[in-house]
């Protein structure tokens, strides 16, 4: 800004000086054609510098929010979104900001997946998929859908005994423990014959 300041002082000054006297010669007009053109090309170095640094913070923004994507992809257990790390290989600002913008929805609707399983409804449809109706009924005849809830050696939202959680593992989130129970129930086949609740 500086810059553009001291150019229109510059040329406002050349114009004064070029317009003094009685008439105005080839060689005022000539030096004021050149200096129009030098404050033209200073101006675009100005605008190109300006575009550059405006870019500056866009590849580190980008390169966060797509870390932050893969971390709650990998938090709700589905595959990482891909990328080509074009950001590497192009300067073009437009590109960048727009690169960065895509990860950023990214981020947020991971994180929206995020917070919606942490309701244990969510949780067990995500897991079991097509068998989301007879869990629901399972997990709620067994713990009424509590993480928290214990009888004696059973714990969680499908009641798992010991032997169970050490096998199939354990967590203290819905989305945890209901990957321990799918694990179990595809261990016994598909079928709901080690709960005591039946859907």
């Amino acid at each position: 800004m500086k810059l553009l300041t001291g150019l229109t002082v510059i040329l406002v000054t050349a114009l004064i000086f070029t317009s003094q006297g009685e008439g105005t010669n080839v060689k005022q007009e000539r030096n004021t054609v050149s200096t129009i053109q030098l404050y033209s090309s200073l101006v675009q170095k100005q605008d190109r510098l300006d575009r550059k640094y405006r870019c500056i913070g866009t590849k580190p923004y980008l390169v966060r929010k797509r870390l932050a994507t893969w971390n709650w992809q990998d938090k709700i257990l589905v595959p990482r979104t891909r990328t080509s790390y074009a950001e590497r290989k192009t300067q073009r600002c437009g590109y960048l900001r727009w690169a960065a913008h895509l990860w950023a929805s990214r981020a947020d609707a991971s994180f929206r997946s995020y917070v919606d399983l942490q309701d244990p409804r969510n949780a067990i449809c995500h897991v079991f998929g097509i068998y989301c109706t007879e869990a629901l009924r399972v997990s709620s005849c067994e713990s009424g859908h509590s993480i928290y809830a214990h009888n004696g050696q059973y714990l969680g939202m499908f009641q798992m005994g010991s032997g169970e959680r050490a096998r199939y593992g354990h967590g203290n989130t819905p989305l945890a423990q209901a990957i321990a129970a799918y694990r179990y129930f595809v261990a016994s086949g598909r079928d709901w014959s080690p709960w005591s609740c039946r859907p």
